[in-house]
């Protein structure tokens, strides 16, 4: 009898082991690399999105989606910050492109909604068993608890205006080298930001404008965040950059795509 007993305890923890293993969430987000790698492509720090093949080829994206919504509050409390961090970013990201192909074609995500609806604060999935827009993720999850500023040149908005959506995913392992080349690629950008030194005058994309407090708060003035990264800076003393100017350009809503 205690044999049995002891059998049975056994084929139930393996069993057990063996379930929780099986619904494990992949930290590598393989399914997602292989979604941008096939569907993104870059032009030097710019890149676009096949949004007509992805729309042909929805299943692989849908699989990813689900594996994001079965992720249980309990267990994303356990993981690594960075883990917490590189899942949140994918999961704005696919989500949004999702928001794209639910109603491709179109020609900005603002269109989507209508005049007195905003498509980030449109709850269209489900994320730790509740209900979640876009704007959830951003600005009730990302931003007040990580206080990492360069969220902003990763998270991204389906726009030509916005920063590039990387081909491969975000991961925990990666995290820091990935937000700092993003947020390289970006500021190095000319058409989003550039440096004129006659005027001694910063151009900036307005994604400085809307989140200014971030980046204060990150390192005590906008100029003072970007001086690291921007390379046309680069000839002038640091002492000095906190005296330029800032114009803010106007932002490019057209949708990304290839």
């Amino acid at each position: 009898m205690i044999q049995v007993l002891k059998s049975v305890f056994l084929v139930g923890a393996f069993t057990l082991i063996g379930w929780n293993q099986a619904f494990a969430f992949d930290h590598s987000h393989s399914n997602w690399n292989e979604i941008v790698q096939r569907s993104v492509t870059w032009t030097n720090s710019t890149s676009t999105v096949n949004y007509k093949d992805l729309k042909s080829n929805s299943k692989a994206l849908d699989h990813y989606l689900k594996e994001l919504s079965e992720v249980k509050s309990s267990d994303f409390d356990r993981w690594s910050r960075n883990e917490q961090l590189a899942f949140l970013i994918n999961a704005y990201n696919a989500w949004t492109i999702k928001l794209i192909l639910e109603n491709y074609p179109v020609k900005s995500i603002k269109d989507i909604g209508g005049i007195f609806s905003s498509p980030w604060k449109k709850k269209f999935f489900k994320l730790f068993d509740k209900e979640a827009s876009l704007d959830w993720i951003e600005h009730e999850k990302i931003r007040p608890i990580y206080s990492e500023p360069r969220i902003h040149f990763a998270l991204v908005c389906a726009s030509i205006g916005c920063p590039g959506i990387r081909a491969e995913a975000f991961i925990a392992e990666k995290l820091n080298q990935q937000l700092d080349d993003s947020t390289k690629r970006f500021l190095n950008d000319s058409s989003r930001n550039h440096y004129d030194p006659a005027k001694k005058e910063l151009a900036l994309s307005s994604i400085f404008k809307w989140y200014k407090d971030d980046f204060v708060k990150a390192k005590g003035t906008v100029q003072a965040f970007i001086f690291p990264y921007m390379d046309s800076l680069k000839s002038e003393p640091s002492s000095s950059v906190q005296n330029l100017s800032i114009r803010f350009l106007e932002y490019n809503w057209s949708l990304n795509e290839k």
